[in-house]
């Protein structure tokens, strides 16, 4: 039976960087994502056989260049990219050029990785006779893998339960799929759950309760930007951007990229608030509707369904 263990990135793989796993097997060492640290992969790096990514986020192929020459898997989804700066003009169209700054500097990423192999999410990945169960979550995005390294152990990657997320800024994410995802990880059958940006494993009810809050994280969100928005004025999702409805502060020398990320999650919520008739849009802008109940009802639906 496979062994697994999360391998913690600095900070207990707090943003910019993240955690690994390490699942051995049949002679099988395979690592899943490099963004640990530097130090943790030269810890590793003479026992890795295999690496194994869940998507391309930039803080989770940060230390590719330390482990690369093994055997490499993906996601169907991620492109064999020419360069970092094809992964940026797809995860930040008109603002690359900051995006990859951002990449290189704060995260550390020096190359993007070049799989030998793609696997289709939600079938088993098997290497020389260790097998690991793949299911996706494109709400975070399309190319997103939550992982089960050994049974009854869900590895749920970016559903992070951390007060960064839920989140879903880049163009083909979705906040509605997003919870989506969150019901997936909430309705397996796993008794323990660990995270890519949070040291711990969650187990039984301890688990889903963190599950809960951090659905219903999105319904505060869009809570705070209905409050913000004044009767009869017309927004734009930029207008919102940078008052601390989504990011408290921004990291300094990075507020251009981190404002455009922002603008992005608001540009989805709006509409969002306007499918449970808090807003009205009208040519892309977007005006408050007074006496809504549509957040507190969103609020109870999720709660039913995760309980």
């Amino acid at each position: 039976m496979a062994r697994a263990r999360l391998l913690l990135g600095p900070r207990g793989g707090r943003f910019p960087a993240s955690n690994c796993l390490l699942v051995e097997d049949h002679g099988v060492a395979l690592l899943v994502d490099t963004g640990c640290g530097w130090e943790v992969l030269e810890r590793v790096r003479d026992k890795i056989t295999h690496i194994v990514y869940t998507h391309h986020h930039p803080d989770h192929i940060s230390g590719h260049h330390i482990v690369k020459g093994r055997p490499t898997y993906s996601p169907t989804g991620e492109e064999p990219y020419r360069s970092l700066e094809d992964l940026g003009k797809r995860y930040a169209s008109t603002r690359y050029r900051e995006w990859m700054r951002m990449a290189t500097t704060l995260i550390g990423v020096r190359e993007v990785p070049d799989p030998a192999e793609y696997y289709r999410q939600g079938e088993d990945l098997c290497i020389r006779g260790l097998c690991i169960k793949t299911i996706p979550a494109p709400g975070h995005l399309l190319s997103h893998t939550l992982l089960e390294p050994e049974p009854g152990w869900l590895h749920i990657t970016d559903i992070d339960l951390t007060g960064f997320g839920p989140w879903y800024a880049n163009p083909e994410a979705s906040p509605l799929q997003f919870l989506s995802d969150i019901e997936t990880a909430y309705s397996y059958d796993a008794k323990c759950y660990t995270t890519s940006h949070k040291p711990d494993k969650y187990c039984g009810d301890e688990a889903r309760a963190r599950l809960r809050r951090y659905a219903l994280r999105m319904t505060e969100s869009m809570e705070a930007i209905y409050n913000a928005m004044e009767p009869g004025t017309l927004y734009r999702p930029e207008d919102l951007a940078g008052k601390g409805l989504i990011y408290r502060r921004y990291l300094p020398g990075y507020e251009d990229i981190m404002s455009y990320f922002e603008t992005s999650l608001i540009g989805k919520l709006l509409p969002l608030l306007s499918l449970v008739g808090c807003t009205h849009s009208r040519r892309g802008l977007y005006a408050k509707r007074e006496g809504c109940h549509g957040i507190e009802e969103m609020r109870n639906r999720i709660l039913d369904r995760l309980s």
